[in-house]
């Protein structure tokens, strides 16, 4: 509770500060809504042309879509501008400073920097995702709602739980960019699509490997109503776990790399 009422503390300064620069604050929120908003449109008019993509009315990608943008953002709100770009803390020496500090160095990471550009794509995508459940709200049922919930609360722990991780990977390789690049936002720019038009290994890789599927595509076949095996049904249920899990291993991973890490020498 301590930290919550100093990170909140922390927000309010960094929007006041922000504040004192409003064309740029809201520039970069603009810019973020449009971005996603055309993505959302992509996905309308690839619908529009081909009646479905694998079996998927534009409403379902929308929540397929949306379940993976609106955890990022959240997430990335919290860990992007820091912890995943850990390699220019420990290149630059800045990382030194955190350990000379009683409070946790994930903790003030998290405070050094508010992810605001990342307001813009949760707001579209919330009302992206609200029109579509609206639209699919007589499949849904008490629990749908619930599970689904649950299973934007799993997301976001995953979704933190890789930027710690990738993050991390500083401490044993020090410049980790351009692998970041690849294993988070490539790979798992395909999970925006239904798994089921990939080749089966690209399944099991984001299954079972890098299993970002988890994020979204086995939750939506439950809220949707389309699990057709046991194995989609228990992935789907066991995806929030996994969630924190996945975020409770790149604690420990980082604190084993903080343990590695000798300083800046400086």
């Amino acid at each position: 509770m301590e930290f919550l009422s100093i990170y909140g503390s922390y927000v309010k300064i960094f929007l006041k500060s922000r504040m004192e620069y409003r064309i740029s604050f809201f520039t970069g929120l603009t810019v973020n809504f449009y971005r996603y908003f055309i993505s959302y449109i992509t996905f309308w008019a690839l619908v529009q042309r081909f009646n479905s993509i694998e079996g998927w009315s534009f409403e379902e990608m929308t929540l397929l879509y949306g379940l993976n943008v609106v955890t990022y953002a959240i997430a990335g709100i919290f860990f992007w501008y820091t912890v995943y770009h850990l390699e220019n803390e420990i290149t630059s020496g800045n990382l030194d400073s955190y350990l000379i500090r009683p409070m946790g160095v994930i903790k003030q990471m998290m405070c050094r920097r508010f992810g605001d550009t990342f307001l813009g794509q949760i707001l579209v995508t919330i009302i992206f995702m609200i029109l579509a459940i609206y639209k699919i709200n007589y499949r849904m049922t008490f629990f749908s709602y619930i599970y689904l919930v649950f299973t934007i609360i799993g997301g976001i722990f995953f979704q933190a739980g890789a930027m710690i991780i990738l993050g991390s990977l500083s401490f044993w390789l020090l410049r980790t960019d351009s692998l970041s690049v690849t294993l988070y936002y490539d790979i798992r720019s395909m999970i925006q699509y239904p798994l089921t038009i990939f080749p089966t290994y690209i399944g099991f890789i984001l299954t079972f490997i890098l299993p970002y599927a988890i994020i979204n595509y086995y939750p939506s076949l439950i809220i949707l109503m389309k699990v057709q095996t046991c194995s989609d049904l228990i992935i789907g249920l066991l995806s929030p776990l996994i969630g924190v899990m996945i975020f409770a291993l790149s604690i420990f991973i980082f604190n084993r790399g903080l343990r590695r890490y000798s300083g800046s020498g400086s």
